[in-house]
Protein backbone atom coordinates (compact mmCIF):
# COMPACT_ATOMS: atom_id res chain seq x y z
CA UNK A 1 0.00 0.00 0.00
CA UNK A 2 1.36 3.45 -0.91
CA UNK A 3 2.13 5.97 1.84
CA UNK A 4 -0.43 8.38 0.39
CA UNK A 5 -3.16 5.74 0.50
CA UNK A 6 -2.20 4.68 4.02
CA UNK A 7 -2.32 8.30 5.16
CA UNK A 8 -5.75 8.76 3.61
CA UNK A 9 -7.11 5.69 5.41
CA UNK A 10 -5.49 6.63 8.70
CA UNK A 11 -5.77 9.84 10.68
CA UNK A 12 -3.79 12.99 11.18
CA UNK A 13 -4.77 16.59 11.90
CA UNK A 14 -3.30 17.82 8.63
CA UNK A 15 -5.65 15.76 6.48
CA UNK A 16 -8.72 15.72 8.75
CA UNK A 17 -9.67 18.49 11.23
CA UNK A 18 -10.29 17.56 14.86
CA UNK A 19 -14.07 17.93 14.48
CA UNK A 20 -14.40 15.88 11.29
CA UNK A 21 -15.66 12.32 11.77
CA UNK A 22 -14.50 9.40 9.68
CA UNK A 23 -18.02 7.92 9.63
CA UNK A 24 -19.83 10.71 7.78
CA UNK A 25 -23.24 8.99 7.82
CA UNK A 26 -23.38 9.36 11.61
CA UNK A 27 -22.56 13.08 11.66
CA UNK A 28 -25.22 15.52 12.94
CA UNK A 29 -25.78 19.21 12.16
CA UNK A 30 -25.39 22.30 14.37
CA UNK A 31 -29.06 22.34 15.38
CA UNK A 32 -28.82 18.76 16.66
CA UNK A 33 -25.55 19.50 18.47
CA UNK A 34 -27.02 22.59 20.15
CA UNK A 35 -30.05 20.66 21.39
CA UNK A 36 -27.93 17.78 22.67
CA UNK A 37 -25.33 19.89 24.45
CA UNK A 38 -28.03 21.89 26.22
CA UNK A 39 -29.64 18.71 27.57
CA UNK A 40 -26.51 16.74 28.46
CA UNK A 41 -26.26 16.51 32.26
CA UNK A 42 -22.54 15.87 32.50
CA UNK A 43 -19.46 16.65 30.43
CA UNK A 44 -15.81 15.61 30.34
CA UNK A 45 -13.16 18.27 29.87
CA UNK A 46 -9.68 17.28 28.71
CA UNK A 47 -6.71 19.37 29.86
CA UNK A 48 -3.01 18.68 30.13
CA UNK A 49 0.07 19.48 32.14
CA UNK A 50 2.74 19.47 29.44
CA UNK A 51 2.66 15.89 28.11
CA UNK A 52 0.41 14.48 30.87
CA UNK A 53 -3.30 14.52 29.88
CA UNK A 54 -6.17 14.70 32.35
CA UNK A 55 -9.95 14.34 32.07
CA UNK A 56 -12.28 16.23 34.42
CA UNK A 57 -15.94 15.19 34.77
CA UNK A 58 -17.95 18.37 35.33
CA UNK A 59 -21.34 20.00 35.34
CA UNK A 60 -21.54 22.75 32.71
CA UNK A 61 -23.92 24.80 30.61
CA UNK A 62 -23.91 26.01 27.03
CA UNK A 63 -24.46 29.71 26.27
CA UNK A 64 -25.91 29.75 22.76
CA UNK A 65 -25.61 33.54 22.36
CA UNK A 66 -21.86 33.49 23.10
CA UNK A 67 -21.29 29.99 21.64
CA UNK A 68 -19.32 28.96 24.71
CA UNK A 69 -19.42 26.58 27.65
CA UNK A 70 -19.26 27.62 31.28
CA UNK A 71 -17.99 25.47 34.14
CA UNK A 72 -16.74 26.17 37.65
CA UNK A 73 -14.01 24.82 39.88
CA UNK A 74 -11.99 25.19 43.05
CA UNK A 75 -9.70 28.16 43.59
CA UNK A 76 -6.66 25.86 43.67
CA UNK A 77 -6.35 22.50 41.94
CA UNK A 78 -5.29 20.51 38.93
CA UNK A 79 -7.89 21.91 36.54
CA UNK A 80 -6.97 25.49 37.41
CA UNK A 81 -3.25 24.81 37.10
CA UNK A 82 -3.59 22.94 33.81
CA UNK A 83 -5.76 25.57 32.14
CA UNK A 84 -3.41 28.35 33.18
CA UNK A 85 -0.51 26.41 31.66
CA UNK A 86 -2.28 25.38 28.42
CA UNK A 87 -5.36 27.19 27.15
CA UNK A 88 -6.47 24.58 24.63
CA UNK A 89 -9.21 22.28 25.87
CA UNK A 90 -11.43 19.50 24.56
CA UNK A 91 -14.93 18.56 25.70
CA UNK A 92 -17.16 15.52 25.32
CA UNK A 93 -20.70 14.65 26.39
CA UNK A 94 -22.46 11.42 25.49
CA UNK A 95 -25.59 9.37 25.95
CA UNK A 96 -25.70 5.58 25.86
CA UNK A 97 -28.80 3.68 24.82
CA UNK A 98 -29.52 -0.02 24.59
CA UNK A 99 -26.79 -2.62 24.31
CA UNK A 100 -27.12 -4.47 21.00
CA UNK A 101 -26.19 -8.17 21.13
CA UNK A 102 -25.29 -10.26 18.12
CA UNK A 103 -24.52 -13.87 17.39
CA UNK A 104 -21.20 -12.76 15.88
CA UNK A 105 -18.47 -11.38 18.14
CA UNK A 106 -17.50 -8.61 15.69
CA UNK A 107 -20.99 -7.09 15.68
CA UNK A 108 -21.73 -6.57 19.39
CA UNK A 109 -22.63 -2.88 19.66
CA UNK A 110 -24.51 -0.16 21.55
CA UNK A 111 -26.72 2.79 20.74
CA UNK A 112 -24.99 6.12 21.40
CA UNK A 113 -25.11 9.86 20.86
CA UNK A 114 -22.22 12.21 21.50
CA UNK A 115 -20.85 15.71 21.03
CA UNK A 116 -17.24 16.82 21.02
CA UNK A 117 -16.05 20.43 21.19
CA UNK A 118 -12.63 22.06 20.92
CA UNK A 119 -11.54 25.52 21.96
CA UNK A 120 -9.70 27.76 24.38
CA UNK A 121 -10.44 28.10 28.09
CA UNK A 122 -10.19 31.36 30.01
CA UNK A 123 -10.89 32.21 33.62
CA UNK A 124 -13.83 34.54 34.03
CA UNK A 125 -12.74 37.55 36.07
CA UNK A 126 -15.49 40.17 35.76
CA UNK A 127 -18.17 40.07 38.45
CA UNK A 128 -21.02 40.32 35.96
CA UNK A 129 -19.82 37.39 33.87
CA UNK A 130 -19.02 35.32 36.96
CA UNK A 131 -22.62 35.74 38.11
CA UNK A 132 -23.84 35.00 34.58
CA UNK A 133 -21.85 31.74 34.63
CA UNK A 134 -23.06 30.64 38.08
CA UNK A 135 -26.69 31.61 37.60
CA UNK A 136 -26.62 29.74 34.28
CA UNK A 137 -25.48 26.57 36.05
CA UNK A 138 -28.22 26.93 38.66
CA UNK A 139 -30.85 27.52 35.99
CA UNK A 140 -29.80 24.40 34.05
CA UNK A 141 -29.71 21.97 36.97
CA UNK A 142 -32.20 23.52 39.39
CA UNK A 143 -34.61 25.21 36.99
CA UNK A 144 -37.61 24.70 39.28
CA UNK A 145 -36.02 26.86 42.00
CA UNK A 146 -36.47 30.63 41.92
CA UNK A 147 -33.99 33.34 42.88
CA UNK A 148 -35.00 35.33 45.99
CA UNK A 149 -37.73 32.81 46.76
CA UNK A 150 -35.86 29.51 47.09
CA UNK A 151 -32.25 30.71 47.28
CA UNK A 152 -30.40 33.94 48.01
CA UNK A 153 -28.53 36.04 45.43
CA UNK A 154 -24.85 35.49 44.72
CA UNK A 155 -22.65 37.63 46.96
CA UNK A 156 -18.97 38.53 46.86
CA UNK A 157 -18.06 35.80 49.37
CA UNK A 158 -19.48 33.22 46.93
CA UNK A 159 -17.36 34.62 44.09
CA UNK A 160 -14.25 34.59 46.28
CA UNK A 161 -14.57 30.86 46.97
CA UNK A 162 -14.87 29.41 43.46
CA UNK A 163 -13.69 30.10 39.94
CA UNK A 164 -15.70 30.33 36.74
CA UNK A 165 -14.30 29.30 33.38
CA UNK A 166 -15.45 30.01 29.84
CA UNK A 167 -14.62 27.67 26.97
CA UNK A 168 -14.71 29.58 23.70
CA UNK A 169 -15.74 26.93 21.18
CA UNK A 170 -13.67 26.93 17.99
CA UNK A 171 -15.13 23.77 16.47
CA UNK A 172 -17.50 20.97 17.39
CA UNK A 173 -19.10 17.83 16.04
CA UNK A 174 -22.01 15.55 16.83
CA UNK A 175 -22.53 11.88 16.15
CA UNK A 176 -25.48 9.53 16.57
CA UNK A 177 -25.72 5.78 16.04
CA UNK A 178 -29.13 4.77 17.40
CA UNK A 179 -29.83 1.71 15.27
CA UNK A 180 -32.38 -0.78 16.60
CA UNK A 181 -30.29 -3.86 15.86
CA UNK A 182 -26.82 -4.89 14.78
CA UNK A 183 -25.82 -7.33 12.01
CA UNK A 184 -25.91 -11.04 12.73
CA UNK A 185 -24.25 -14.17 11.40
CA UNK A 186 -26.75 -15.94 9.11
CA UNK A 187 -24.76 -19.17 9.40
CA UNK A 188 -25.12 -19.34 13.19
CA UNK A 189 -28.29 -20.02 15.27
CA UNK A 190 -30.30 -16.80 15.76
CA UNK A 191 -30.36 -14.95 19.07
CA UNK A 192 -32.86 -15.98 21.71
CA UNK A 193 -35.60 -13.37 22.24
CA UNK A 194 -34.51 -12.97 25.86
CA UNK A 195 -31.41 -11.11 24.61
CA UNK A 196 -33.46 -8.59 22.62
CA UNK A 197 -35.34 -6.88 25.47
CA UNK A 198 -34.64 -3.37 26.81
CA UNK A 199 -33.66 -4.82 30.18
CA UNK A 200 -31.68 -7.82 28.93
CA UNK A 201 -28.35 -6.35 30.05
CA UNK A 202 -27.84 -4.31 33.26
CA UNK A 203 -25.48 -1.79 31.65
CA UNK A 204 -27.91 -0.73 28.92
CA UNK A 205 -28.72 2.98 28.93
CA UNK A 206 -25.45 3.75 30.70
CA UNK A 207 -26.41 2.24 34.04
CA UNK A 208 -23.68 1.18 36.40
CA UNK A 209 -23.17 -2.57 36.56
Amino acid sequence: MSQARAKKRGYDLESRPENQSRRRHLVKDDEWITDFIKRAPFGYFATRWDDQPFVHPMTFWYDEDKHCLYMHGAMIGRRDANTKRHEKIAFCASEMGRLLPSNRALNFSAQFRSVMAFGDVVEVTSEDEQKHAFYGLIKKYFSEMELNRDFSPIIQEDLDRTRAYRINIKSWSGKENWKEETPVNPDFPPLDEKWLQDDSFPMSYGKMG
